[in-house]
């Protein structure tokens, strides 16, 4: 597994249990001076090992306990879908609850579609649907089946107030989105209604935390990574969590009132942007019903995706705002087009591109 942008990983000398849980899977160790890591919340390392094989090693966080859930959750994953004729994704080599490591097959210079963006072709996002449906249908493991932990997302409690723990390493921009969140009780008891929304439907098992990032595209085939959430859950929060990754690229590429335009222009800019975009859901949502024809006796489920879909731009721009003191007016933006989504989610299926399920 890999991810597009390179970083200088923690250094080996000092996590020498990356190399005991190398060695300890057969692998040999990684080569001093070829190792690199990808930019995320977890330390990672990846490179070719000293008997020749390419590996991604990453360390789960979280708390004990949740460690223990995530690694066992990635390991039945990797179990379930090693060699699947359909979902294809890099191979699970091991995994250590005590260290919280974790070691996959690198996809040596792999693409994410996040950095592909409008490059994606129509067939790879079709794909994308054909995995995330077949995925919704399969019997999930043990593991993933028997844990009953609430999803992460939309974090409930936080909705109201943020800990003093998350306070204190929220960065200025993150503190701005909670902000935004907090003083809007509408779009916080709507979060909260689709939660309990996403329980009425079919509970299938689901990826729990699909990102464009996570699809990655080596030698012309996508591949699904990072198993961490896999839960059994609401399909709609895989299918509108695709589709909000698109909205949230249509509203960025709005020009911003720094340009000169007007409001008018810029929200004019904003819809042509995300019509160019839209293809590639609609794209997916084919895919995703050709594999998954059960869903099409779903009938709230392209509403429930949108809803998801809404809560997806609040997801993103508390990414965004990861270690940046300021939002910019496009994340603002963002924000208040997924607040309009949300308050309104069935109105917004036909336009989000999953509004056909015949």
């Amino acid at each position: 597994m890999t991810a597009p942008t390179a970083i200088a990983p923690v250094p080996l000398e000092r996590v020498p249990e990356v190399g005991e849980f190398l060695t300890g899977l057969g692998l040999g160790v990684l080569r001093e001076g070829e190792v690199s890591a990808f930019r995320g919340r977890n330390d990672s390392w990846a490179g070719v090992t000293s008997v020749g094989i390419p590996v991604f090693v990453k360390r789960v966080g979280g708390v004990e306990a949740d460690v223990r859930r995530r690694v066992a959750r990635i390991a039945a994953m990797g179990d379930l879908l090693d060699a699947h004729p359909v979902i294809n994704v890099p191979r699970f080599l091991g995994g250590d609850e005590t260290t919280s490591l974790v070691a996959f097959t690198l996809l040596e210079d792999a693409r994410s579609a996040s950095e592909l963006g409008d490059d994606l072709s129509w067939k790879l996002a079709r794909s994308a649907g054909v995995q995330l449906g077949t995925l919704h249908g399969l019997t999930p493991p043990s593991p993933v089946a028997e844990d009953d932990s609430a999803p992460p997302l939309p974090p409930l409690k936080a909705l109201t107030a943020i800990s003093m723990e998350m306070y204190q390493a929220a960065s200025g921009a993150e503190l701005e989105s909670w902000a935004i969140l907090h003083n809007d009780a509408e779009v916080t008891e709507a979060i909260g209604r689709l939660a309990k929304w996403a329980k009425t439907g079919p509970r299938v098992l689901t990826h729990g935390d699909l990102r464009l990032d996570q699809f990655l595209v080596h030698d012309d085939r996508l591949h699904l990574v990072d198993w961490e959430e896999a839960r059994v859950a609401d399909a709609a929060r895989d299918v509108g969590a695709f589709a909000g990754e698109w909205l949230y690229r249509g509203v960025l590429g709005m020009a911003t009132k720094d340009d000169g335009v007007s409001d008018r222009e810029v929200v004019n800019n904003g819809a042509r942007r995300f019509e160019t975009l839209r293809p590639y859901i609609e794209a997916f949502w084919t895919g995703y019903l050709e594999a998954r024809p059960a869903a099409r006796d779903d009938h709230e489920l392209a509403a429930r995706a949108a809803g998801f879909a809404g809560w997806h731009m609040f997801d993103r721009v508390l990414a965004a705002g990861f270690e940046r003191p300021r939002l910019t007016p496009l994340e603002r933006a963002a924000a208040g087009v997924g607040r309009k989504v949300l308050l309104d989610p069935a109105a917004f299926t036909t336009t989000l591109g999953i509004g056909d399920n015949r």
